[in-house]
């Protein structure tokens, strides 16, 4: 077919142009001629290394060459993980790069789902400028393994702990610069331990030391080490240190430590410690000639360990044992490669938060019984007594005007009965509060805030919040990352909400790196001779507590509602319910599933402990005082104003119990609960009710032991095998001989009698060891410990 060339020109051509029109448009790429000229790098995490669902620092580094002022913004498209702008205004003077430091939640980047983009005045109002060269957008795939961050003289400093990949560790270690130490807590969530070796820590500026001792007290890890160098160390760390320093000492040989490492331990001419006398809270882990090897001291969340050596110095350095060393004493930072406890990712914890949310109390449907018998009552008078009455004043055809009237009525009262309560800003709120028992709580809140009519909103939060977003526009749009801003600043943190629809919700996950001081569960709770727990509970919280649960040795103690101030007393004879756990679920055992669906008054609460509850610390160490309460414990505000809230709080400490009664120590089976150091299995998980399986290999396990001060004289040691599995062997470790020993099981039991310290690491640890042949499930055996005080 022929077809005339001035023909294609008029149809071609338009759509060209439209084209071109469109582009220019919709992809702001290009640099507008009368801008300035505007280059950019960034770097993603800690040299490329980034945790999932964490706190991530973004740094870009601009340079133009006009001086100008505005707003740059990272544009996250991705909807699963929350779809948000996060602002940051920057001042550029001319032709001087400037460095900007955002924090953003870990996960997968690529062109496809970020941009970054300046604004030049205000994102708001401003105009766009395009970047002459770099790349405009965000690349990186997250792990899920700890991130070690180091500051040393020596860059190899810790590099020896990627020898633990082979036992089923995932980490990374990273050398930190000095110049990359942020001044926001918040920008080290990514890191689980920082270590200090060797270096000037006073060389840091005020608000960079301000920042790690911040995220130490929000739950990170501090290593100060150094030997003879431990004073420059943590010169800038004395509130922090575990001990006084008191000059050096030599040593030819460690013990303990070749215990701990597995491995004999050559010191060849003598070593070089430093000798510190442990200051008031600090706990001596190890001791070498009578003097603090290893102390650690708890710093509200967080905790900061001292070393008495030079990690870098040879010969301990290089000496194959030292990874085990620092598997046990960083093992409750280390992550193993395998799903040892059903742990999820934060980035799954906070999606379940944000289902939790969706049970918002104050926003009811209305009841179907209603619905029914208004529907009813429209059947009966549109139909039969409609007619009837026209028929009897024979308006018949009044029917055609008052049977639309009516529908528009009935509608009307149906959407004013189902609309009720939802004409004003609404917001619900979930706080996890994890107490440390000294005053303090690291909190994790999710909110929901509801919008009764189309718009745009503004919500403040405190200064310094950080707020990841999601937003539920209840079919109506998506979720639009340029209607989302989030601008964290030091008076406070905005959060932007444009064009949100009608009855829609915004839901928020918001984190402080300030601790809340909530006050803390005053516990005393010890065996009796018969092995029952007794003690009190003192409430020296803020809040009045209701439902109030203490799990402890594989049971639950339902103890009621405990106001502030208030103590309850526990009692064998009187505590009340207790139920078998079996390592079974929490939630569905306090509050077990009805058939009243949605509107089950306690939805809130069993999800909670089913879904975000197992992958917390307090939850998996297995021994630990729940309870609830309703009060306002994260407030926000909309354009200044309060917003209605819901609350729902879940207070959660752990608990230790006095295991020595007039010098005599008695742990009971199942108060000792084993934790996994080394895993060499294709396969490994741990279901909640304690069972573990696995493919054919090997995994290490380890039962932390209570701490005493004068030492345990250990006379006899029992584990009990309720459930051993097929073709698997037990070992236990002879830290005198330093070798493994089989466990001979005998109707599922074993006991050792006699020299029962040689196998109890310094009083403070029992190592053992599973081998299969093939893949096959067990549980890991109860241990059960008697003895005396050493005097």
């Amino acid at each position: 077919m022929f077809i005339h060339t001035s023909y294609i020109r008029k149809l071609i051509l338009p759509i060209l142009a439209l084209m071109v029109l469109l582009q220019a448009y919709i992809i702001p790429s290009a640099i507008h001629a009368d801008g300035p000229s505007i280059t950019i790098k960034t770097e993603y995490g800690y040299k490329g290394k980034v945790k999932n669902g964490k706190w991530n620092p973004v740094k870009i580094t601009l340079t133009s060459d006009k001086d100008i002022s505005g707003d740059i913004v990272i544009e996250t498209t991705d909807n699963y993980t929350g779809a948000a702008s996060y602002v940051q205004h920057v001042e550029l003077p001319q032709n001087t790069p400037k460095e900007v430091v955002i924090a953003i939640p870990g996960m997968f980047y690529s062109k496809d789902n970020n941009q970054i983009k300046f604004y030049q005045g205000s994102v708001e109002n401003g105009k766009y400028i395009g970047f002459k060269s770099g790349t405009p957008y965000l690349q990186g795939n997250p792990g899920y393994g700890a991130i070690i961050g180091v500051l040393s003289d020596d860059p190899d400093t810790m590099n020896f702990m990627n020898v633990l990949r082979g036992d089923g560790y995932n980490l990374d270690v990273v050398s930190m610069e000095p110049t990359s130490i942020p001044e926001d807590p918040m920008l080290l969530d990514s890191l689980d331990v920082i270590v200090i070796n060797g270096f000037s820590s006073d060389t840091l500026s005020e608000l960079q030391i301000n920042g790690i001792s911040g995220w130490v007290k929000s739950g990170g890890t501090l290593v100060l080490a150094g030997g003879a160098g431990y004073p420059k160390t943590a010169s800038a760390f004395a509130e922090l240190s575990p001990i006084q320093y008191e000059g050096t000492f030599s040593v030819s040989e460690l013990p303990q430590l070749a215990s701990l490492g597995e491995n004999p331990l050559n010191l060849n001419d003598g070593f070089t410690l430093s000798n510190g006398q442990p200051l008031e809270g600090s706990q001596v882990l190890y001791h070498t000639d009578d003097k603090p090897l290893f102390v650690t001291r708890p710093v509200e969340q967080g905790n900061v360990l001292y070393a008495a050596y030079d990690l870098a110095m040879a010969p301990i350095a290089s000496w194959n044992g030292h990874p085990k060393v620092w598997s046990f004493l960083l093992k409750d930072d280390l992550t193993l490669t395998t799903n040892q406890n059903g742990m999820m990712s934060p980035t799954n914890q906070l999606s379940n938060l944000g289902h939790i949310l969706n049970y918002f109390p104050s926003l009811k449907m209305p009841a179907f019984s209603g619905l029914v018998w208004m529907l009813l009552i429209y059947l009966v008078v549109v139909a039969p007594v409609l007619y009837l009455v026209l028929r009897k004043v024979d308006k018949r055809e009044w029917a055609w005007w008052i049977i639309p009237l009516m529908a528009i009525i009935a509608s009307a009262t149906v959407y004013m009965v189902g609309s009720s309560d939802k004409t004003k800003e609404l917001a619900h709120t979930i706080n996890i509060l994890e107490l440390n028992g000294s005053g303090s709580s690291n909190t994790t809140s999710a909110t929901a805030f509801f919008t009764p009519r189309s718009g745009d909103y503004t919500l403040e939060f405190p200064e310094n919040t950080h707020v990841r977003l999601q937003r539920d526009n209840s079919g109506f749009g998506g979720n639009q990352a340029d209607s989302s801003f989030i601008e964290v600043g030091s008076e406070e943190t905005a959060v932007n909400l444009l064009n949100m629809p009608q009855w829609s919700l915004a839901k928020l996950w918001t984190q402080q790196s300030d601790n809340q001081q909530v006050g803390a569960l005053n516990v005393e709770i010890s065996l009796n001779d018969k092995g029952n727990i007794e003690g009190q509970i003192m409430n020296e919280t803020t809040s009045d507590l209701t439902r109030v649960v203490l799990v402890i040795g594989g049971k639950v103690y339902e103890l009621g509602d405990l106001g502030k101030n208030k103590k309850t007393e526990i009692l064998a004879t009187t505590v009340g319910k207790s139920m078998n756990m079996m390592g079974g679920n929490l939630g569905s055992l306090l509050y077990p599933y009805t058939n009243t669906g949605n509107n089950n008054e306690f939805n809130r609460e069993r999800d909670l402990l089913m879904q975000y509850a197992p992958s917390t610390s307090w939850y998996t160490k297995g021994s630990y005082i729940i309870a609830w309460s309703d009060d306002p414990m994260t407030t926000y505000t909309h354009e200044g104003k309060a917003i209605s809230s819901n609350q729902l709080n879940l207070w959660a400490q752990p608990v230790t119990v006095e295991l020595i009664q007039n010098d005599v120590i008695n742990i009971p089976f199942g108060y000792i609960v084993p934790t996994m150091s080394q895993v060499s299995a294709g396969f490994l998980n741990q279901d909640p009710n304690g069972m573990v399986n696995m493919s054919q290999g090997t995994i290490s396990f380890e039962y932390a032991l209570p701490q005493l001060d004068q030492g345990a004289a250990y006379e006899e040691l029992t584990l009990r095998g309720m459930s051993v599995g097929q073709n698997t062997e037990f070992k236990i470790w002879n830290a005198k001989k330093m070798d493994w020993e089989v466990v001979e099981w005998k109707s599922g039991g074993y006991t050792i009698n006699t020299d029962v310290e040689q196998y109890v690491m310094n009083g403070t640890m029992l190592r053992m060891m599973v081998s299969a042949q093939n893949e096959t499930s067990f549980a890991l055996p109860d241990l059960r410990l008697k003895g005396k005080v050493k005097p």
